[in-house]
């Protein structure tokens, strides 16, 4: 059975972030309506005790079970849309949740993402984040057959990180990342066929393939910070099937010589170190031909 959570965790050793995103056959007020309703929000997150908010600023507060009750703050409320609270998870340090409904063909896509966390929550959070799309399902009527958690303590155990450094300032640096006519510069630059095509805001996708070679990237970008960061999710697929559950950031920063330090940060469920060693001679290729695009 296709699983119809897509999932990536991000952020680094000290901050992670996850992210979801399911699809259902509902409209986005419909939706809204279920993740907004005292009565049914219960039924998908948890109780809300005391008043609901309304504004911008206000305080709430969810039972969440097990005598667990979390503190959150209402940051912004475009209906039917998009939301966004802060959440304390009992830590000092607040995350931030930001909940985005789009139209699709089918009905709506829910995006949720959950960042700021320190990595002894990114786990529950992963889990539980899980559990409330599944819910949420039942809520619309349109529960479907259970699919088996992921495990998000295993996607957080093997990250490939890589540094490189661009002889070119950050702006060219982005634009090469940033643009379909940059990433045509270097992107698997040594094939002919080679197809890209990438819509780069957060919910666009993109996907860079070479037919010729029964190869293909593709995933949506869940950030687009311009000359400062882009983390997107990763679905590779070959002639031994798809990958699932994977994400790349990519981080951008000055150097003292006017070039730009580019670090690539790669995860997934990965149980072995052999796809970790694939990837990497895959990034080094790749972020290779990028130096040579700037050294011509």
């Amino acid at each position: 059975m296709t699983d119809p959570i897509v999932r990536a965790l991000t952020g680094d050793a000290a901050q992670q972030t996850v992210s979801l995103a399911r699809e259902y056959r509902a409209t986005p007020e419909e939706v809204w309506h279920a993740i907004t309703t005292r009565e049914r929000i219960a039924r998908v997150l948890g109780t809300v005790t005391g008043p609901m908010p309304t504004a911008a600023g206000d305080v709430f507060h969810v039972d969440i079970g097990g005598g667990r009750v979390r503190r959150a703050e209402l940051v912004s409320c475009d209906a039917p849309r998009a939301l966004s609270y802060v959440w304390w998870s009992g830590d000092d340090d607040p995350g931030s949740v930001r909940i985005r409904l789009t139209p699709t063909d089918a009905g709506t896509r829910v995006s949720i993402t959950h960042d700021r966390l320190r990595p002894h929550w990114t786990g529950g959070y992963g889990a539980g984040w899980e559990a409330s799309l599944a819910a949420l399902a039942d809520v619309l009527g349109a529960a479907s057959a259970p699919t088996p958690a992921a495990d998000w303590t295993l996607m957080q155990q093997r990250p490939l990180e890589l540094t490189a450094r661009m002889d070119a300032p950050r702006e060219r640096v982005w634009q090469a990342w940033a643009t379909e006519r940059g990433l045509a510069t270097w992107w698997w630059s040594h094939w002919s066929d080679v197809e890209i095509a990438a819509d780069v805001r957060v919910g666009g996708k993109y996907r860079f393939a070479a037919p010729a070679h029964g190869m293909a990237v593709a995933g949506e970008y869940l950030v687009v910070e311009p000359l400062e960061r882009l983390a997107f999710t990763w679905v590779w697929t070959d002639d031994d099937g798809a990958s699932a559950d994977e994400a790349v950031e990519v981080t951008f920063a000055d150097d003292a010589a006017g070039g730009t330090v580019l670090t690539v940060r790669h995860t997934g469920p990965w149980a072995t170190d052999e796809p970790v060693e694939s990837y990497r001679q895959g990034w080094e290729f790749v972020l290779s031909a990028l130096e040579r695009a700037f050294a011509v």
